[in-house]
């Protein structure tokens, strides 16, 4: 048997047995978030997108001119200006296409899960409860913006699954087809600042964690360190050309200091994706429950600070060895979030969407534990799904508060004045990129 003919076999084999969970994620999905796709634009940010597609669109080509554009994410770019070219301005399908990425993501969780603790149900419901926003809450669904978190996501999760792959099928050989395709789309996506830190942090410790499992083989292997290399490369490369943000340390908040919150701001959004409370009109215009709730907010952030740092240390001593790793999956994926501009304290929702994963899978894996502890006691048995089923209505819930507000905000006369300042912008003729250096 040729090797094209055993991985054809192979490829067949997945689909037969993992195609009719994808096909559940995908019609979980659009049940869930279905509903978005009937709004319209509301996030400034949006109709600078549209702005900027609609000028790269008659050559995008132009924007490789400038060396930096090869280390700025140039994939995620020429994917809106195909969007652009097929959606134009109806905000439905590029809501649509933020939600098939969203099942994507969740089927890559599932996969991912299954290959790494061999329990089919515990993957599953780890994906399902990805899939209705648990932990993210679908926040990032909701604007064209938030497709770039999308697709970093889908890269981030797609490229690490098969470097887990290439390692456990192939012993992590060089010129595996996993390990290849792998490199290729690292390669061209210039996963760049947070997500290679975010990504390159998973791989190690994936090594680590899994090391007797994997024959002892050295953590820093050479599939690890040509990941390493790349990553290296994109960082200096964006560091040298791309475009660089400010540095959020000041002569007031020093290193120690910005050390200090950005530490804080770790547990800060853990709190945020069990307890998604935080300052903002959503909350003032909230119920009389909403606000009481709020208003003991030191009291549960406490116990949950108490909570996690328990749950984290219990769960590395005494765990198995995949929940640890999405553990850890869990701090690594926030720390390049962590900081924040000085005098601000508002944390971004959209943070949190790669990070729920390992929330995801920790509330499956004691859900899980607790019914195949109480699989003799009949009906009871079903009771532990009470505290993940909460959670996606919890979830539900904001979401639907957050689009009704966004609704309103479409309908603004800020809004309006700027979708119409755009759509005037669009018909004329395109400007033309100058090269910059």
């Amino acid at each position: 048997m040729t090797p094209i003919l055993d991985n054809l076999l192979v490829l067949r084999r997945t689909i037969r047995i993992h195609g009719p969970v994808l096909a559940l994620l995908l019609v979980l999905s659009f049940l869930a978030f279905g509903r978005l796709m009937t709004g319209d634009f509301w996030a400034p940010i949006d109709f600078q997108i549209l702005l900027d597609a609609h000028k790269l669109s008659p050559e995008p080509w132009l924007m490789f001119q400038h060396v930096g554009a090869w280390f700025s994410q140039p994939l995620l770019q020429l994917a809106f200006v195909f969007e652009y070219r097929v959606f134009g301005t109806d905000y439905g399908s590029y809501v649509a296409a933020n939600i098939l990425l969203h099942a994507l993501n969740a089927f890559i969780i599932y996969m991912l899960v299954n290959m790494l603790f061999y329990r089919t149900k515990l993957a599953l419901l780890a994906a399902i409860l990805f899939v209705m926003g648990v932990g993210n809450y679908g926040r990032t669904l909701q604007t064209l913006a938030g497709q770039e978190g999308l697709l970093l996501a889908f890269l981030h999760l797609l490229v690490l699954y098969l470097f887990i792959r290439n390692d456990y099928r192939r012993e992590g050989k060089l010129l595996s087809p996993y390990l290849v395709a792998g490199l290729i789309i690292y390669s061209l996506t210039g996963l760049t600042k947070a997500s290679t830190l975010s990504l390159l942090g998973c791989l190690v410790a994936y090594k680590a964690f899994f090391y007797n499992a994997r024959g002892r083989r050295p953590i820093f292997s050479n599939d690890l360190l040509v990941f390493l290399a790349v990553g290296l490369v994109f960082q200096y490369g964006q560091s040298r050309w791309g475009f660089r943000t400010p540095t959020v340390v000041t002569e007031l908040d020093g290193p120690l200091v910005y050390t200090y919150l950005s530490a804080l701001n770790v547990f800060r959004y853990l709190h945020l994706m069990v307890f998604p409370l935080q300052e903002s009109s959503l909350l003032r215009d909230a119920g009389y429950l909403v606000q009481a709730i709020y208003q003991v907010r030191v009291v549960i952030r406490l116990v949950l600070t108490l909570a996690v740092l328990s749950l984290s240390f219990f769960g590395f001593v005494f765990g198995s060895r995949p929940l640890r790793f999405f553990i850890a999956w869990t701090y690594i994926t926030l720390i390049p979030f962590s900081a924040q501009a000085p005098g601000t304290s508002w944390l971004n929702l959209t943070h949190v969407y790669l990070a729920s994963t390992g929330f995801c899978v920790a509330l499956a894996a004691g859900t899980t534990g607790c019914v195949n502890l109480l699989r003799v006691r009949r009906w009871r048995r079903l009771v532990p799904f009470v505290v993940p089923l909460l959670f996606v209505i919890v979830s539900l819930t904001l979401n639907i508060l957050l689009d009704s507000r966004n609704r309103q905000l479409a309908t603004s006369p800020a809004i309006q004045a700027l979708r119409q300042e755009t759509l005037d912008h669009m018909v004329e003729r395109p400007v033309r990129l100058q090269q910059t250096r």
